[in-house]
């Protein structure tokens, strides 16, 4: 399927804000499975100037993912087809998500503490 056709869709902007939530969940999810294994493993040890480089562009490139994933469709909608409204909801759909994905994570990491 094209993609004009997939985004010419009416999707509701509580099932779009919630897919991306949870696309940053799951991006997350694989950068600290990354950094848990980078902390068990034989590399860790003294930071070297190669794994500064790295935590740098990691952050830059996450900044990137996580913008992309939050912001990405919000700005088309309000640039491309001028409906800031919508856009609006969507993001704040995807804030809310956001925040209950985090508070559910506290309790949980409560729960097993």
């Amino acid at each position: 399927m094209k993609i004009e056709k997939l985004l010419e869709r009416k999707y509701s902007p509580s099932l779009v804000g919630f897919l991306q939530a949870a696309g940053v969940l799951i991006y997350c999810g694989l950068v600290a499975v990354f950094f848990f294994y980078m902390a068990t493993s034989a590399v860790a040890g003294q930071p070297s100037i190669f794994g500064l480089f790295l935590m740098l562009i990691l952050l830059v490139f996450s900044a990137a993912v996580t913008g992309s994933l939050v912001f990405g469709y919000p700005a088309y909608l309000t640039l491309v087809k001028h409906s800031p409204k919508e856009a609006l909801t969507i993001l704040s759909y995807t804030l809310l998500y956001s925040l209950i994905i985090i508070t559910l994570s506290i309790i949980i990491i409560l729960a097993f503490a």
